[in-house]
Formats: structure tokens, C-alpha cells, sequence
């Protein structure tokens, strides 16, 4: 016999006997025989299988090897009533109907449930209610255990609750609660408005706070659920603390927190200072509001701060250590989100102080900036680089990149019907040298024909870049497209946003403070790429202002610490040094003037993002296109001035902080061996060791 449960759930109640229950299939309909998709004992009445059966359908059962048995019609939910006066079961029942069963979303099982339920219903005791708000109808309720919620909707998951509460849903008030270790509860529909979270966090009285701990306590399983993320949040952020030092030099342990910010994937960078000459501290531990974390003594870094050395060197307890500050990332600080961070020191004694940080939670792209500068880059070594600065970075890097770009296109002039090239020029802040870079390209009838993309990647410049490209263009009559950024992106992807704006199939990446020297620069590496389909890309010579060479193709040297550094040939030589006047195969090319065929650039994968600001996506755009088969090539009768780093020496995230040792870190380990086998094979000719 079976009954029909909710919509499309059959229950088929299989007799106590010898029967194995692991040899049965059901058929139903015409579909192809299965087991069922669930089972539950019935003690000593038998065996529950569930199955999925849609209204109207037929079942059939068969047991082992033996005949088909069609069973007929469903049975009243009653045939369920003796099982259902067992709590065990109907939260067992819920368990499978929201798991296998995928029917937790099913109002006509939920009713089915409630109806099941109906004779063994308690009302909750009193102190079950509700005790904190969570908005948007969501309550942390005060519970003894967790089970199964059953509401008009359907079912929902009750965990067991942390600290005595567990968060429920807005639809909880006057619903069924199914536990396995007691009779169904109705939780109650009228009760005390409970004070919200943010409420909670605003207020100091020992029993607000203590209801607070609890609350946190009972979320910290749900940090990663979106409602509870936001609002651990916003609580936080509404309810700062003020920060807080112990930095008086009168003290015999002082201490402080500079920056202890969130790495946007469950990790802390954490800087900060301490003077101890007396050595009284014993360990360290990071206070976030679900609890604390440990700091391991060597995964701190002891840095260099020139202003605590002067504030103590006349201390009552002696002067501080010459590098009092420290440094730290902590990859795993618990669950979030943090909006503020505490250090505890603590003593020999047991006793302990208790620093408190400012916001952890800043905007990606900004807290990047912030580690980045947060040391001295005369303190930054391969150990504090590799296990300290690069891992929060990266992060931070990632989760920026995550942002939404928010691109807009806007088209000047006619477009290049059928253009042969696309140039793709970067833009950021520095707008200085475009009127003489399109001056020269209208001056050059081959650059008519070619399709000029401009990128802008600072968002805030947009009416001027706008104003003034539309100003030029008309004056010279050249098209030109500008793709506009949302926000600050970094060199490589402003590259790809152009390249995937471009029409032509030869890109041509370009700075846009370089400028040709006289027209018809571009055929000859044109025709490079046409008379050879080996080559990936071609490079021209570039020169400094006053005519001397600043690159006749990058190659590769090291540098301190032993790192692959990117450098140019012949760089400061005469602009006609005969060496340097000789096309040929280079390990790469800079990325201030690379021209490549559009196949090539869509196989690599344009230029690789995870650099930060600006440097080395050029080596590694020309590393990857020799690891698919392709050379790199310098055309020295391509002749353009570059008047370089003008935007990126702009870049707050750039200039002052330890973004090229990140980078080139990154591309080290990235490339090391490849490198070394890649540089035996190139002369050591015009090697000047000048680093790009």
C-alpha cells in the first residue's frame, strides 16, 4: 500500500517480514525501474520508500528477481499516522523530502506534514521567541534544538542552535518545528519586538553585550549566506569602536595598530609597532567578533619605523629595538565579514592588552594600495615579499578584479570601414602627449587606414578625454573610438578592453606617450608579420627625448636576490649604434610599442591581469606567445620616441609602494626556468643591465 505526500512524493509502506529492502525497484509510469530515491524504518511495522510520482501516474513495485506488482491506487494519509506519532520520524520524513526528494520548496507537502504532526503538537515553552532582529523579517530565535521548520512556504533547515539561538526565517512565527528528540513545537506569533543586531552593537550595558557575543556566537555558521554577511556588516560598520593604542612612552609596553585590514578572502594584513624592552609580552592574538586567532611569533616580520625609534629613545624603560615594527598577514582569522580588528598582547603575568584597529573592511582596490605601502621597500626582502605582502595582495588584486568594470563606447568620427590595424593606446591621467601623438598619426597616410581605439582608465577624466579627442579628431579629420572604464582597471585590462573593441586582424598595443619620429614607421613591421607567419609579434626602436637608444628589444638578466629582471639592448647607446640597427629574434619586446597578429593575441589570452597597476604583462604576453610556438622580432627601421612611465609614475597604487617587487616576484616564479633556458640562446651582445 502508499499514500501520496505534498505533490509529487510517493510513499510506499513496505510490511515488517524477511523481505531485504536493498532488493527492491520501482517503476513508475513508464519510466525505467530504479530504486527508491529514499528509505525510512518503520520499526516493527516495516519499511517507508520514497520515490518521486508525479499526480496520476501509476507505481509499481518488485521485489528482488520476482514479478511486477502494481499497487493500485494511493491510500489516505492516515496509513502514515502511527509512524507520524514519532518525533524521530517526521523529522527524519522532512530530512528526505528537502534532501533526496528535493521538495523543500513544496507548500502541499509542508501541509501534509502539519496535518501529520497535528495530534502531537506542543505550543514552545515560553522562553522559545524570538531575542534579536536580523532585518528583513529574519529573527534570531532563542531554541533547544534544531529540526526541521515547516511553514505555509515549505521546509526549512533549523541548526542546532549556537549558544542557545539559531537565525529563522520571517515566515517562523506560528510555524511547526519537527525535532528528533521531542514532540512537534508551534512556535508562538505574538511576542516582544527583540532589538535588531545594529541595535545590539550601539549599546554597552553588560546585558546588551552579553546578548550580543551570543548572537554572534549563533552566526558564525552562516557568515557566507548573503543575509547574514550584509548584516554582520552593516552592524559592524554602524557600531565602531573607537580605535585605541598604548603608545605613551612612559609605558614599559607600548603598542599600536596602524592598519589591520580584511584581505577580502578571510585573511588580515596586519601592521603595526611595538616597543618592549623589557621583553614582558608572550604572544599575540587577533580579536575578531566570533573569536580570537593566535599569531604564530614567526609569521611575524620585524620592520624598520624611524618615527617609534626617535618617540622612545629617551623612554623611562629603556630604548626601543631598532626595527620596532611589524608586519603580518594572517590567512585564515576566522569568519567574516570584520569590520574592526583587536590585538590582545599578552603578559607573563596573564594580564593583557588590548589594542583596537581602524576599519578592516576598505574597498579592494584601496586596502591593496595600503599593503603595498605598507612597508618600507628598503624592509622588503623574498621572505616578508613571498609570505607576507604578495599573499594579501593577491587577494586583494582578485577581488578587485571581480568588480564590475563598467565599460561605455563612444565613437568619434566616421569608423575605418575595413581597417588593417587597430591601435589600442591606454590612457590613464596623463593626457599631455595625445595632440602630438594623433598629430603624427594624421600626418601618415598609412595611419588613415587604421582604426585608433583609445582606453581611458581613470573614470574621472572623461569629460576632458572626450572634449579634447573630439577637438583634435576634428581638427585632423581621424577617426578614433574611446572606450571609457568605470573604474581603475590597470594596464592589462585597459589593453584587452581595446583589443576586444578592435576590428582590424593586427593589433598594435601602444603607450600613449609615444610618439613616431617620422611617417611610415608602421609598414615595415607590417611587413614583418606578412613575409614571416613564425613571428608573434614585432617590436620597433624606441628612444629617449634626446635621440639615444632606450630599446632595441627586452631582454632578460639578474638581478638581487637572484630574480629575472626585464632590460633593454643597447639601452642609453647612440640612436645609430650599427648594432642596434639589425632586425632580428628577441626574447621580447616592450609593451609600449608591440604589433602582433589578432590570432596570435586571442591564443595567449591577451595580456595576463593578475600584474597590478602596470609592469612585466609585457614579458609575459611574449613569454606565453613563445611557449605557443611562436618569435618575437625587433624592427629597428620602426623609429618612435618614447617619453616613458608618465602615467604609471601617476598611479598612487605604483609610485611608493612595492608594486614592481610584486610584480616582478610574480613573474619570477612564473618564469624562472623558462627564462634561463630561453637566454642561452641569445648573444650577450648590448646588454647594458639597465633594468625596463
Amino acid at each position: 500500500m502508499w499514500t501520496r505526500l505534498g505533490t509529487d512524493i510517493a510513499a510506499v509502506i513496505l510490511p515488517a517480514g524477511p523481505v531485504d529492502a536493498r532488493g527492491i525497484s520501482l517503476q513508475v509510469g513508464a519510466g525505467q525501474p530504479s530504486p527508491p530515491l529514499s528509505q525510512l524504518p518503520l520499526d516493527d511495522e516495516g519499511t517507508l520508500l520514497l520515490a518521486r510520482a508525479a499526480p496520476g501516474q501509476t507505481l509499481s513495485l518488485q521485489i528482488a528477481a520476482g514479478p511486477w506488482l502494481p499497487l493500485g491506487a494511493p491510500g489516505p494519509l492516515a496509513l502514515l499516522g502511527a509512524a507520524a506519532a514519532r518525533p524521530r520520524f517526521l523529522a527524519l520524513l522532512a530530512s528526505k523530502a528537502a534532501g533526496p526528494l528535493r521538495a523543500g520548496a513544496d507548500a502541499a507537502l509542508a501541509r501534509d506534514l502539519a496535518a501529520l504532526a497535528q495530534g502531537d503538537t506542543k505550543p514552545a515553552p515560553e522562553g522559545l521567541r524570538p531575542m534579536v532582529g536580523l532585518g528583513l523579517g529574519r529573527l534570531l530565535w532563542k531554541l533547544d534544538s534544531g529540526g526541521w521548520l515547516v511553514t505555509a512556504q515549505g521546509l526549512a533547515r533549523v541548526a542546532e542552535p549556537d549558544g542557545g539561538l539559531a537565525p529563522l526565517p520571517p515566515a517562523a512565527a506560528g510555524a511547526l518545528l519537527l525535532r528528533a528528540d521531542g514532540p512537534p513545537l508551534r512556535l508562538p506569533t505574538a511576542f516582544p519586538a527583540p532589538p535588531s543586531l545594529v541595535e545590539l552593537a550601539r549599546q554597552t550595558g553588560p546585558a546588551p553585550r552579553a546578548l550580543l557575543r551570543q548572537a554572534l556566537l549563533a552566526l558564525r555558521r552562516h557568515t557566507t549566506e548573503p543575509w547574514c554577511g550584509d548584516l554582520l556588516r552593516d552592524a559592524q560598520v554602524l557600531a565602531m569602536a573607537p580605535t585605541r593604542s598604548a603608545a605613551e612612552p612612559s609605558n614599559a609596553v607600548a603598542a599600536a595598530i596602524d592598519r589591520a585590514i580584511s584581505d577580502h578572502e578571510g585573511g588580515v594584513f596586519l601592521v603595526g609597532w611595538l616597543h618592549d624592552p623589557l621583553r614582558l609580552t608572550r604572544g599575540m592574538t587577533l580579536r575578531g567578533p566570533f573569536g580570537g586567532t593566535p599569531i604564530p611569533p614567526e609569521s611575524l616580520f620585524r620592520v624598520s619605523r624611524p618615527d617609534v625609534v626617535k618617540r622612545f629613545e629617551q623612554a623611562a624603560f629603556g630604548t626601543t629595538d631598532p626595527r620596532p615594527g611589524f608586519v603580518t598577514h594572517v590567512p585564515h582569522a576566522g569568519p567574516g565579514p570584520v569590520a574592526q580588528w583587536r590585538l590582545e598582547l599578552a603578559l607573563g603575568s596573564g594580564e593583557a592588552i588590548e589594542l583596537v584597529a581602524g576599519p578592516a573592511l576598505i574597498p579592494a582596490a584601496q586596502a591593496r594600495e595600503a599593503v603595498l605601502r605598507g612597508v618600507n621597500p628598503l624592509d622588503v626582502g623574498p621572505a616578508l615579499l613571498d609570505r607576507c605582502l604578495a599573499p594579501a595582495a593577491e587577494r586583494l588584486h582578485r577581488a578587485a578584479a571581480a568588480e564590475p568594470l563598467g565599460v561605455e563606447v563612444v565613437r568619434i568620427g566616421r569608423p575605418v570601414a575595413k581597417p588593417s590595424v587597430s591601435l589600442v593606446i591606454p590612457l590613464y591621467r596623463n593626457l599631455r602627449f595625445v595632440r602630438h601623438q594623433i598629430g603624427a598619426f594624421a600626418r601618415d597616410p598609412m595611419l588613415r587606414e587604421a582604426e585608433i581605439i583609445y582606453v581611458l582608465d581613470s573614470p574621472e577624466q572623461r569629460a576632458e578625454a572626450d572634449h579634447l579627442l573630439r577637438g583634435i579628431c576634428g581638427l585632423t579629420g581621424l577617426p578614433v573610438t574611446l572606450v571609457q572604464h568605470g573604474r581603475n582597471a590597470g594596464y592589462a585590462t585597459a589593453c584587452n578592453s581595446g583589443a576586444a573593441e578592435a576590428t582590424a586582424p593586427v593589433l598594435l598595443m601602444l603607450n600613449s606617450d609615444v610618439v613616431p619620429d617620422r611617417p611610415g614607421w608602421l609598414a615595415p613591421m607590417l611587413a614583418r608579420l606578412a613575409a614571416d607567419k613564425r613571428l608573434g609579434c614585432v617590436g620597433p626602436k624606441l628612444m629617449f627625448d634626446d635621440g639615444s637608444l632606450q630599446h632595441a628589444g627586452l631582454y632578460f638578466a639578474r638581478g638581487p636576490g637572484d630574480d629575472w629582471f626585464n632590460c633593454h639592448y643597447f639601452k642609453g647607446f647612440p640612436r645609430h649604434y650599427p648594432l642596434a640597427a639589425r632586425a632580428r629574434e628577441v626574447p621580447g619586446v616592450t609593451g609600449a610599442a608591440m604589433l602582433m597578429p589578432r590570432a596570435a593575441w586571442n591564443e595567449v589570452g591577451g595580456f595576463s591581469a593578475d600584474y597590478i597597476v602596470g609592469d612585466y604583462e609585457d614579458s609575459d604576453l611574449c613569454l606565453r606567445l613563445r611557449q605557443a610556438g611562436f618569435a618575437i622580432l625587433y624592427e629597428p627601421a620602426a623609429e618612435l620616441f618614447h617619453f616613458e612611465r608618465q602615467s604609471i609614475a601617476q598611479h598612487g597604487g605604483y609610485t611608493g609602494t612595492v608594486a614592481a617587487a610584486y610584480n616582478r616576484r610574480l613573474h619570477h616564479r612564473r618564469w624562472a626556468s623558462t627564462i634561463a633556458t630561453l637566454m642561452e640562446d641569445f648573444p650577450r651582445m648590448g646588454e647594458t643591465h639597465a633594468a625596463a
